[in-house]
């Protein structure tokens, strides 16, 4: 999600020139808010349970946080563009719901992959 983020908003659209403040305290903030979106991310997609489908879990809990963040920004003001306009919003807040799916689609992946190990090694006992 972080990479994500960072290509998006670093490369696609140079929001990073608009930073008004260092970009080290930029990243070393953004890393620490994306691993707790991480923590939440993960640990909602292992409540779901449902390891037949942890991937669809946690695409759906992905996309609904990045709807959440998206809205929880945009309260707020936080955002690297000053003009308020309907078309940037919707392809904001639609990348921030495909970066945060992506997110929670390697969530049930690798949720998936430790159960299956798990599993195996039950066998093996």
């Amino acid at each position: 999600m972080f990479i994500l983020s960072y290509v998006w908003h670093a490369q696609v659209l140079n929001d990073f020139l608009k930073i008004p403040y260092p970009i080290d305290v930029f990243l070393i903030v953004s890393t620490v808010v994306y691993l707790g979106i991480g923590l939440v991310l993960t640990t909602l997609t292992y409540f779901a349970k449902k390891i037949k489908d942890s991937f669809k879990y946690g695409i759906l809990i992905g996309g609904f946080m990045g709807i959440s963040i998206y809205a929880i920004t945009f309260v707020f003001g936080i955002s690297f563009s000053a003009a308020i306009d309907l078309k940037y919003i919707a392809v904001d807040a639609g990348w921030q719901m495909l970066e945060q799916a992506t997110g929670g689609l390697v969530c049930g992946w690798v949720y998936r992959l430790l159960f299956l190990r798990e599993k195996r090694q039950k066998t093996l006992a």
